[in-house]
């Protein structure tokens, strides 16, 4: 089955330094909380502009990071596939 085709991030807008460089779940908890606000109501229009497009440079560094772990799973799959040598453990890219 073919996976589902989704625009890369590296299409969009550069990411914002301070969201380019967190993890995965420092940035999926702070979505979680800009969504908690909205949904609330607690956010004025101006506010709720400003949490949406700092929530969707969030989403796409979160679509990074999972991106560069599956390449690592896929590149680790095809060496055991070929019968070469598994990496070393390494500390994650991310």
């Amino acid at each position: 089955m073919k996976k589902p085709t989704r625009k890369p991030a590296s299409d969009a807008a550069p990411l914002d330094p301070q969201v380019a460089a967190m993890g995965y779940e420092e940035a999926i908890e702070e979505l979680e909380a800009i969504i908690g606000r909205m949904e609330k109501g607690e956010t004025t229009l101006e506010e709720s502009l400003r949490e949406y497009a700092r929530g969707d440079a969030l989403v796409r560094r979160c679509r990074q990071v999972l991106d560069q772990a599956e390449q690592r799973i896929e590149s680790i799959a095809g060496q055991a596939l070929a019968g070469g040598d598994l990496p070393e453990a390494e500390e994650p890219p991310f």
